[in-house]
């Protein structure tokens, strides 16, 4: 970047809040997903041309505008989970949005929140909560930003069986275009507030961030309302936490109940799962396998290990955890009524072991934060990759994909390459839409120091899903994009086509509408133009 484009970044933020300092720059290379980008190392190989700082709606457009003079690119991110919020191509200006951090409303009577890209899901829910609200949080953790889930980025956790895909929760948005233009879409365009993303007029939602979103390869979002939902239980739960897996409620909610269902195969467990969605009487459900699960319950890898041999065993294979929140008395006792006749139906049988001291209050606070649980739990090795095992399929698809691909991974683990769970790394099944759609992941876990390793989860993500698209399972996202990108194409080119009805042609029209100077840096999204693909 030459000197006087820097001194004009420097006159719309201040000398304090732009840098390129090398070794500042270094460090928005390093991400824990790195080593997915095509090399073996977690410093990507990009540098920032600079980073900013901006604190408004203003500042990012002007960035946005100086780029497009300049020919230069956006990123933005807000907490930068993963490598997709960094630099991945030449000439990218990163904007950090970190001092865009408030919540600006919660509207208690029509239930939602207007929130800046910094405000992470643990404020928001603490404050909905209190309100007698909630909010769709996600597996990624109460660290990570609503807003970027929401507008940006694939998000799923264990409440959304009753609050729904976070794709959904997006109200009216602020958003900054690739050629800098503020477009704001839904009521908050004709100054009618934030309670709508889809009108009046047509909605643009579907090309803003479809089911995935365009991982910051679209613009900058600025301001979103999300949607927030029911909580029947207290305004606040008072813990003390003394280690991984040793947090305790100082009072556990009366109108709170846990249970944990497990059955002899998974069509009878799918056939629950969907007898339950139907019915609406979760508020969360998930969870891990049984190779997942013991890992996070022990404290270091040889405790791991230990627990695998003696306890896997004795825990269910087929199962999941459900949370019933009740607003009252009568209600609660109905859900539960409701889940015994489900459970005879289906040859289930309860598991008496979630309800001991010490492990019903860490599930419970799982359940309700909706994050991923003990990080211990994705630490013994140092990193972990998703074998999507389904992208909202139905549920005869996703037993199908849930069976089978854990068979091809435990083929690979033979190598020793990989972290030995059983085959059964699996978080979910999650509800999405009290089960209109499902959705799961098998977490493979690998030395991220070590290429071999490295190598050893891109064969079996590549294996897994060439298994699950041939045979027309369900659409195996997370990991088609790290695949992609491993191999210098554009993520939203990663879909076959008899998967996706050539929709790639149509995003990269999009693309070249909305961005024609190709100034956001779309290596997660799609390139623009006639030919594309290649970035």
């Amino acid at each position: 970047m030459k000197d006087s484009v820097y001194e004009q970044f420097k006159s719309i933020l201040g000398p304090e809040n732009i840098t390129r300092d090398p070794c500042t720059l270094d460090a928005y290379t390093y991400q824990w997903t790195g080593e997915n980008s095509g090399d073996t190392t977690r410093m990507l190989p990009h540098r920032a041309e600079c980073v900013t700082l901006p604190s408004s709606t203003e500042e990012v457009q002007a960035i946005v505008k100086l780029c497009n003079r300049h020919n230069l690119k956006i990123k933005a991110h807000s907490t930068g989970w993963g490598a997709f919020g960094a630099a991945t191509s030449e000439g990218v200006v990163l904007l950090d949005l970190r001092r865009m951090n408030r919540l600006i409303e919660l509207n208690e009577k029509d239930m939602y929140a207007v929130v800046e890209p910094y405000v992470i899901w643990a404020q928001l829910q603490t404050a909905a909560m209190k309100k007698g609200l909630n909010c769709a949080t996600i597996g990624a953790g109460s660290g990570t930003s609503p807003l970027a889930s929401c507008t940006s980025v694939q998000g799923l956790g264990y409440n959304n069986v009753s609050m729904g895909y976070n794709a959904r929760s997006i109200l009216g948005v602020e958003w900054v275009l690739p050629n800098g233009e503020i477009l704001r879409l839904g009521s908050p365009g004709s100054g009618a507030g934030w309670i709508s993303g889809d009108g009046p007029g047509p909605s643009l939602r579907g090309i803003m961030r479809g089911a995935i979103g365009a991982f910051g390869g679209f613009g900058v979002f600025t301001k979103c309302a999300v949607r927030l939902y029911h909580w029947g239980g207290p305004a606040e739960m008072p813990s003390r936490n003394i280690e991984i897996m040793e947090e305790r409620l100082l009072e556990y909610p009366e109108n709170i109940k846990l249970v944990a269902p497990y059955f002899e195969n998974y069509v009878d467990m799918e056939e629950a799962l969907a007898r339950i969605g139907e019915e609406e009487i979760a508020y969360s459900l998930g969870l891990f396998g049984r190779g997942l699960m013991t890992i996070a319950i022990s404290t270091d890898n040889r405790g791991g290990a230990e627990m695998r041999e003696s306890m896997a065993p004795l825990l269910p294979k087929h199962s999941f955890i459900l949370m019933m929140v009740g607003s009252s008395e009568n209600e609660l006792r109905h859900n539960q009524e409701v889940l015994d006749d489900i459970l005879n139906e289906t040859n289930g049988t309860k598991f008496d072991m979630v309800n001991q001291e010490e492990f019903k209050d860490v599930l419970t606070l799982t359940l309700v934060k909706g994050g991923n649980g003990p990080a211990r739990a994705f630490s013994a090795a140092g990193n972990f990759a998703p074998v999507m095992c389904g992208l909202f399929p139905s549920r005869r698809t996703m037993a199908r994909t849930m069976v089978e691909t854990e068979e091809i991974k435990k083929r690979h683990m033979e190598s020793g390459l990989i972290v030995d769970d059983l085959g059964e790394g699996g978080w979910g099944p999650l509800l999405i839409d009290h089960g209109h759609m499902e959705y799961y992941e098998n977490e493979t876990m690998y030395d991220p120091t070590v290429p071999e390793s490295v190598q050893a989860v891109h064969h079996v993500i590549e294996e897994a899903h060439r298994h699950v698209l041939e045979n027309k399972l369900s659409i195996p996202a997370w990991g088609m994009l790290d695949e992609a990108i491993a191999k210098g194409r554009s993520a939203h080119d990663a879909l076959p086509s008899h998967m996706n009805a050539d929709y790639s042609a149509w995003q990269r029209k999009f693309k070249a509408a909305f961005d024609p100077n190709s100034t956001s840096d779309a290596t997660y999204h799609i390139e623009g133009g006639a030919h594309g693909g290649e970035t």
